[in-house]
């Protein structure tokens, strides 16, 4: 036994000895190494702090663990709490200022009140009056309250009251509670027709107890709704090259004017001159014997037009010539305008047109007329067509075996109804003129003129009438050596458009029994002296082709007769006006879809003994009036004058004759 000891003592010695030495035969560790050892060694110390740590939240005092989620929602709940309290205190506070805000009516806009007062339409020159009116409801006073009006650019002013203290501003200083004042602008505007012209009213304060200021405005507009008189303008739309070309202005209907004078300006391009009005520049132009309206020189293109008068049907024409220079463009344009001239100098324009010429070059002057008229016209359905042709060679040369044709198309001419006293021979749509014909076309010599008149017919309307065009358009045009010419633009005279009017129609029946033979009216028949006799009044519209704007029927009764009422109408407003003794039935704007609008009123007559055995005016007929609303034509027709005999109605004939008894 001590043999194993002793040998298991010498391995264990060997054993040690070769650890050791491995041990010692190891290379010791650089400083780098030594760090990063540390750096674990610290790393791992405090792994085991924040377990510890961790262990002692997550562990109660008895050292049982915790619920985690019990912890997370009691967290949870402290925050909604918290944030439910912000919101609640956000909006009280919030409501506390309204409050404030509230009761302190900071004059934003509605607690002010600022209101324009202003006609809707007003005639060119016609004096109106701009009330400005201010109401303080705010409940403080205001202080620093200024009240500005920007007055349209048309508007001449005349005077304000109170005056104003600044450039038409008012210093209205401190404005109590409840209070109010206004302020009243007169003058009158100058402005084509149918402009609008926009006042503005603004109003500027500082409330009580504020520090910034407030502003309120408020506007009208005022239409301008006529001239006063009508203006139409007679000229050929072609000119001739180098001569002497002329233009009629005409005015007339100066029953609603109130312009005593204004000035006409006339503008083209270089190319043109204006070389006089009238027989003298400087001459007056009057029509008949008196004095009337007188047109004077105001500078180059200018002319001022004065001695006009109010509630006068009196027209005048100013005639202008004009002369082109060169051929530069093949139409030349000419800008006419009336304007007045304001005491500070300025100028404001109240119409303006400008009108165009197909510029020609040719020895031989054609102007066609049609109704007396150069220009392009509305026409009725079943009317005249009057033409008047006048040539003149205005070359140096003799002009040999001349032709001239003038040419009418449009689906509503009626060539049945032509007549011509020169006997022109018919080909389609044209009408031409030799020298077998008029024997003056075989030699025109220089400075020679002529003039060719001829009439045809408009046809009537129809149904058809609605598919068919209803333009008529007309012109002349000649040629030389028994040649109907080249048809270029240098052989032609003006041409002429004519618009075919929409077929307005007014039919007026007075009736004792209805179509029905059912009475509406009442007492005796034929009318008994002392005794009253009433009837009933039908009035019938008829339109079809184009649009109607202002559309008004209207009768004025005769003496002894009398309006009963019992008006009704399907369209529009019947009335009567007890002090014109007139009835009115206004239709407004007309479209074509309503094809026919009715109305009906009653009317009554107590016949007195200077009336026996007379047969009475019911009515001495009527009138209905309209714009075209493509043509711009003014349409008026009239009804023939109806009597006790009740013409209309045949039930009644049988026992009336109309005579008073």
């Amino acid at each position: 036994m001590p043999v194993i000891k002793k040998k298991r003592t010498t391995a264990a010695k060997d054993k040690t000895a070769a650890s050791l030495a491995t041990f010692l035969e190891r290379p010791l560790p650089d400083s780098d190494e030594v760090s990063r050892f540390e750096d674990a060694v610290l790393k791992e110390a405090r792994s085991d702090e924040v377990e510890e740590n961790l262990s002692a939240i997550y562990h109660d005092g008895d050292g049982q663990l915790v619920d985690v989620t019990k912890v997370q929602q009691k967290k949870r709940l402290k925050l909604i709490t918290f944030f439910k309290q912000v919101v609640v205190l956000t909006i009280i506070a919030c409501g506390v200022y309204g409050v404030y805000l509230y009761s302190q009516k900071p004059a934003g806009a509605e607690v002010i009140e600022l209101n324009v007062i202003a006609p809707e339409r007003a005639m060119v020159g016609e004096m109106i009056a701009y009330r400005l009116e201010y109401r303080n409801d705010s409940g403080m006073q205001l202080s620093d309250v200024k009240l500005e009006a920007i007055l349209p650019s048309s508007f001449v002013l005349a005077d304000s009251s109170p005056e104003p203290s600044g450039v038409n501003s008012w210093q209205l200083g401190d404005l109590a509670e409840n209070a109010s004042g206004s302020v009243t602008i007169n003058g009158y505007l100058v402005a084509p027709t149918d402009s609008p012209n926009v006042l503005v009213a603004r109003l500027t304060y500082t409330p009580a107890n504020f520090s910034s200021g407030f502003k309120k405005e408020a506007s009208a507009n005022t239409v301008i709704s006529a001239l006063g008189f009508s203006v139409t303008v007679d000229y050929s739309n072609t000119a001739l090259l180098g001569q002497a070309n002329e233009f009629k202005l005409n005015l007339n209907g100066f029953k609603s004017n109130l312009l005593e004078s204004f000035y006409l300006d006339v503008s083209g391009s270089d190319n043109l001159s204006i070389s006089r009005v009238g027989d003298n520049a400087t001459s007056s132009v009057t029509s008949g014997e008196t004095a009337g309206p007188k047109v004077e020189t105001a500078g180059e293109g200018r002319w001022q037009i004065s001695g006009l008068e109010s509630n006068s049907e009196e027209r005048f024409s100013v005639p202008i010539l004009f002369k082109l220079n060169e051929k530069n463009e093949a139409k030349e344009d000419l800008r006419l305008r009336f304007f007045k001239k304001e005491a500070d100098g300025s100028e404001r324009i109240f119409w303006e047109r400008t009108i165009s010429f197909d510029v020609m070059k040719s020895d031989l002057n054609l102007n066609l007329t049609l109704n007396g008229e150069k220009t392009d016209q509305a026409l009725d359905y079943g009317s005249e067509l009057n033409y008047s042709l006048a040539y003149s060679n205005n070359g140096d040369a003799t002009l040999y075996d001349l032709v001239l044709m003038v040419v009418v198309k449009g689906d509503a001419v009626s060539w049945k109804g032509l007549k011509d006293p020169s006997g022109g021979s018919l080909t389609g749509n044209a009408i031409l003129w030799t020298k077998e014909d008029i024997s003056a076309l075989a030699e025109v010599a220089p400075a020679a003129k002529g003039t060719i008149d001829f009439s045809l017919k408009v046809k009537e309307f129809t149904n058809n009438s609605i598919a068919e065009s209803a333009e008529i358009v007309s012109y002349a045009q000649y040629g030389l050596n028994n040649n109907q010419g080249d048809g270029s633009d240098d052989n032609k005279s003006n041409t002429i458009k004519g618009l075919l009017n929409s077929n307005l129609s007014l039919a007026e029946k007075i009736m004792y029994f209805n179509d029905d033979n059912i009475p509406v009216g009442s007492g005796p028949l034929p009318p008994r002296v002392g005794e009253q006799t009433s009837v009933r009044v039908y009035w019938t519209v008829k339109n079809n082709l184009h649009d109607l704007q202002d559309t008004e029927a209207h009768m004025r009764l005769p003496l002894g007769v009398e309006w009963v009422g019992s008006n009704h109408t399907n369209v529009g407003t019947l009335s009567y006006d007890p002090q014109t003794r007139e009835v009115k039935w206004r239709l407004g704007y007309l479209p074509t879809n309503v094809y026919r609008a009715d109305a009906e009123f009653s009317i009554s007559i107590t016949p007195t003994e200077s009336d026996r055995n007379k047969i009475l005016v019911l009515s001495p007929g009527s009138t209905i009036t309209a714009i075209d609303a493509v043509t711009k034509a003014n349409l008026s027709r009239q009804t023939t004058a109806k009597t006790t005999k009740l013409e209309d109605d045949e039930i009644a004939g049988l026992s009336n004759n109309g005579r008073v008894e």
